[in-house]
């Protein structure tokens, strides 16, 4: 279990780094259209909580992505059983 979480997290923090750079790039975009300084801060902070809040419930999105994943396949599996018929 212990790897899991420890697996989740690395999935999260990854996740979570790309999201954050995108943020801060979208909010540093707004602040140079529009010419202010405060957007590259609140760029930062969001791309901060992005990247906390990814690491620290990636291990909760990554059992929901596995789950999710075997309930399609079943899922499919029995739709395509009765398309065959």
């Amino acid at each position: 279990m212990a790897n899991f979480l420890w697996l989740g997290s690395a999935f999260g923090a990854i996740f979570g780094m790309l999201h954050g750079i995108y943020l801060y790039r979208q909010q540093a975009a707004c602040a140079l259209a529009s010419g202010t300084t405060g957007g590259r801060a609140m760029g930062l902070y969001y791309g901060f909580w992005a990247f906390a809040l990814w690491t620290l419930f990636g291990a909760y999105v990554l059992a929901l992505w596995v789950l999710g994943s075997i309930a399609y396949l079943i899922a499919r599996l029995v739709s395509g059983r009765r398309m065959a018929r």
